[in-house]
């Protein structure tokens, strides 16, 4: 019997709760199989039963050694996983457009940190880390040797790395590699979705909930290998993940599990679906939409470049919500993305394939300009003055954004989504990053980390 099965039941028997919840199951929905770990529904935090037989079920569907079912999000399991692979003063490699939840475990774990380049596209979108660049970032820490290396694939556009190469490199160096992969819990089940390997990566972080239908904060962190020890990862979890799990997300999860487990099902019609939309590419002449590529792009993140026309993406993304009623995932200096997911319908594809042409129509040729993000690897030319934690453990101050140049960053600045730094604490406020970062605030795109028009640095 399964989780979700197993709540079902116990909320239909005559056991009175004397415990908490405190709505004690007198309201309709979800509220039904809210539960606490009483007996016969097991704990998250120390598994034998039925939630230990999901997380088993859950291995088994991504090829791991062992998985674990997560409530707090990717951000728990990013969290957890460099905290349980790292010791305080390790040295980890990560890709400079991680997700702040990587940068706020270096710091929570005292880690000194570098970094790794990838290039950037037209639109500013982040490329794939390859192994080149990984070796470019090895070379110039000299002869000190990453504890663990963080990439990100498929990044938040649905940008893929070569996983399997990257991670034979680290393994014959003996470095740990953990995969950011909040974007990539339905690769695997489909050939047109087949970029992430999960039993290459030591550790492996996916949000259920972004692309697989399941609800918001549920997650998943999957061990490979012998090369991590998996106490150490269920000790941070501990440490990081609530003490009162949600047993109405765990129960989505299991109901997910349900739809992998039955996944041709679902992913060939919705792979289908995105085959045709990808068709419209053709027609566009001012708008442009990314080509599907399954062996570097996940097909189901639908880019949409503004790039070529005379609207930004902002733009673009309030004209799809105010006259189409079409909400999209982010929108940038110059592209839209469109997420979907198996769940989509043949009336939603149509809906924005129509609303794109019609725009498209009434549109003019331009050249949208995009903010350059350079970053180098450079020692020369480094930005980096202190470590990510050493800045946040400093007294600080908050100084006006104009006359904050060459000044040492003491919170992240991001543009959310994707929540990828501009700025991390210990680095100099450049001038690059504080023209990104006006031109951001100038279109609309929502920054973080920035108050009141201040922003805080090292004193």
């Amino acid at each position: 019997m399964s989780l979700k099965e197993t709540l079902e039941k116990y909320s239909k028997s005559n056991i009175y709760p004397f415990h908490m919840p405190g709505h004690k199951r007198m309201l309709n929905g979800a509220y039904s199989i809210d539960m606490t770990e009483v007996e016969g529904v097991d704990d998250l935090h120390d598994p034998k039963d039925v939630i230990a037989a999901e997380q088993k079920r859950l291995a088994k569907l991504y090829k791991s050694e062992e998985s674990f079912i997560l409530v707090g999000g990717s951000t728990v399991g990013n969290l957890s996983a460099i905290y349980g692979c790292c010791n305080e003063g390790d040295l980890i490699l990560i890709q400079r457009n991680s997700h702040r939840s990587v940068y706020n475990a270096a710091i929570l774990r005292h880690l000194k940190v570098e970094y790794i380049y990838s290039s950037q596209d037209e639109n500013g979108i982040f490329n794939a880390v390859t192994l080149d660049d990984i070796q470019k970032s090895i070379e110039y820490l000299q002869k000190a040797m990453p504890r663990a290396i963080v990439i990100t694939s498929p990044t938040y556009e649905g940008i893929i790395c070569n996983i399997e190469t990257i991670a034979d490199y680290c393994h014959k160096k003996n470095i740990i590699l953990i995969v950011d992969s909040a974007h990539g819990a339905h690769f695997g089940f489909h050939q047109s979705f087949k970029g992430l390997v999960v039993s290459s990566a030591d550790v492996t972080i996916m949000s259920l909930h972004k692309t697989l239908p399941c609800l918001t904060q549920t997650a998943a962190l999957h061990i490979s290998g012998d090369r991590v020890d998996g106490r150490r990862i269920r000790e941070a979890l501990d440490i990081f993940e609530t003490s009162s799990p949600s047993y109405v997300l765990m129960s989505s999860v299991s109901d997910c599990l349900d739809y992998l487990e039955k996944a041709e099902d679902y992913f060939d019609p919705y792979v289908d679906k995105l085959i045709d939309f990808y068709k419209i590419g053709g027609q566009l002449k001012h708008l442009s939409l990314y080509e599907s590529n399954p062996e570097n792009r996940d097909m189901g993140k639908l880019v949409i470049s503004t790039r070529n026309s005379d609207i930004t993406g902002v733009e673009l993304a309030k004209i799809l919500r105010e006259e189409y009623m079409l909400e999209t995932e982010l929108s940038s200096f110059s592209y839209v993305l469109a997420m979907t997911s198996v769940m989509d319908s043949q009336e939603g594809f149509d809906r924005l394939k129509k609303a794109l042409l019609e725009i498209d129509s009434g549109l003019k040729s331009g050249n949208i300009h995009v903010p350059s993000f350079k970053c180098s690897s450079s020692k020369e030319i480094s930005k980096k003055a202190m470590e990510p934690w050493e800045a946040k453990a400093k007294s600080g101050t908050l100084t006006k954004i104009e006359i904050s140049e060459d000044e040492i960053c003491q919170d992240s600045v991001c543009l959310y989504p994707p929540g990828s730094p501009i700025l991390v604490p210990g680095e100099r406020i450049t001038k690059e990053a504080l023209e990104m970062i006006q031109r951001a605030k100038a279109i609309g795109i929502h920054v973080t980390g920035i108050n009141n028009g201040c922003i805080s640095i090292v004193n």
